[in-house]
């Protein structure tokens, strides 16, 4: 889910801001940083030491994973969850929280994974380079970054510095990575804007062999608005994965939920007194907002396997702002509530039958009861407030 911002939160004085502006034209960086260009590359990064990955074969078969990581915080009950009062992680902390979420990721083994809320060089963070760190300490060769949010101060609470962004890993060479712009919230002041995270589509070529690419998308869109932006950010991301020529993948928290949900508010982890600010509200969902991924694209978890009662839908949910060891104000413990989290394909792509999955808990055997698994080690409903969306992507041109 995006991250939870009040609009008094982004309310500051023009007065600090000026000044602070007029400090920070000293240095080389600005003060935050918007972007123009519709389209710009952005650099590729590898691991130090490439890990040889099995041959995708002919046609391609790719396991793929889509995670909103939420920063490295895990259950940590932060500020911006309008529950707790943290806004900043210790190093230790933040080391803890990754070490599970690089344990999970090479349990799923991952030819691609596309994960979002992932940070670079924030205060709250500890300044952990999370990019290198995924790198590093998983079998995944190359990444690209696509920075949707750089402040070099945000003053309220004292967050402080924040670099976040998305990003696409692959054990296959990224040959071009994109950012793609998305629009910004018109209901929001300048300042605000400023400050706020500016939404991007993520775009990676992969080379699967010499001369055959698959292009990976990783997206997340707008949460809180109240003018349709998120409307608007969806039906962009619909038409750049369908203009795309080579076979394509987009997945990632698209803050919506299925056009078939049956619950669309009063959610286990929401509160009425939040601690955030009494301005942050949930602005209603708009699931027939997704329908037309669902027309035009073949969705790791199809609508007809989702159900049509709360119980079967469930067993797809992907995000839960209150973790396993936290109670809600009736005093229920926290757990996944609602679908937020996507994998769509091209067609003629498919997903190989058996290998999709929705990566809720610890134990739980991958693709369902037959599935092609595997069965999770990691206790997954502490590692973010999130969960992974998984499936083999049978690469068709």
């Amino acid at each position: 889910m995006a991250m939870r911002a009040c609009p008094s939160f982004w309310g500051f004085a023009w007065g600090f801001a000026w000044g602070f502006a007029s400090l920070a034209s000293l240095g080389c960086e600005p003060l935050a940083v918007d972007y123009d260009l519709p389209r710009e590359d952005v650099p590729i990064y590898r691991r130090s030491s490439l890990v040889e990955p099995k041959d995708p074969g002919s046609p391609a078969q790719l396991r793929v994973v889509a995670w909103n990581i939420k920063y490295g915080a895990g259950r940590i009950p932060f500020w911006f969850d309008c529950w707790g009062d943290r806004v900043a992680m210790s190093q230790a902390e933040v080391d803890a929280n990754l070490k599970g979420i690089y344990a999970l990721i090479n349990e799923l083994d991952p030819d691609v994974l596309m994960t979002e809320e992932i940070e670079v060089n924030s205060r709250r963070s500890a300044y952990v380079d999370m990019v290198r760190g995924i790198l590093e300490h998983t079998n995944l060769n190359y990444a690209a970054y696509y920075e949707t949010w750089n402040s070099q101060y945000v003053a309220s609470e004292g967050v402080g510095r924040i670099a976040l962004g998305n990003a696409i890993f692959s054990k296959y060479p990224i040959k071009r990575a994109e950012r793609i712009r998305q629009e910004d919230r018109t209901d929001q002041g300048a300042l605000t804007r400023l400050f706020y995270i500016h939404r991007a589509i993520g775009r990676a070529e992969l080379e699967l062999h010499p001369g055959k690419r698959a292009v990976a998308f990783v997206v997340h869109t707008e949460a809180y608005d109240n003018d349709g932006t998120k409307q608007r950010q969806l039906q962009q991301i619909r038409d750049v994965v369908a203009g795309e020529t080579w076979p394509s993948i987009v997945g990632g928290d698209f803050n919506e939920l299925p056009p078939t949900a049956l619950r669309l508010e009063q959610f286990l982890d929401e509160r009425t007194d939040p601690v955030c600010s009494d301005e942050f509200a949930q602005p209603p969902y708009t699931p027939q907002a997704m329908q037309p991924f669902f027309d035009e694209f073949e969705p790791a978890i199809a609508l007809a396997r989702y159900g049509t009662t709360e119980a079967e839908q469930s067993r797809y949910f992907t995000h839960t702002v209150l973790g396993p060891d936290d109670r809600n104000e009736e005093g229920k413990p926290g757990d996944w509530n609602r679908t937020l989290d996507y994998l769509f394909v091209t067609k003629p792509s498919t997903w190989r039958a058996g290998s999709t999955d929705a990566v809720q808990h610890l134990g739980q055997n991958v693709g369902g009861k037959d599935g092609l698994g595997p069965v999770v080690l990691s206790d997954v409903r502490r590692l973010s407030d999130h969960a992974p969306v998984v499936g083999i992507w049978q690469v068709k041109p």
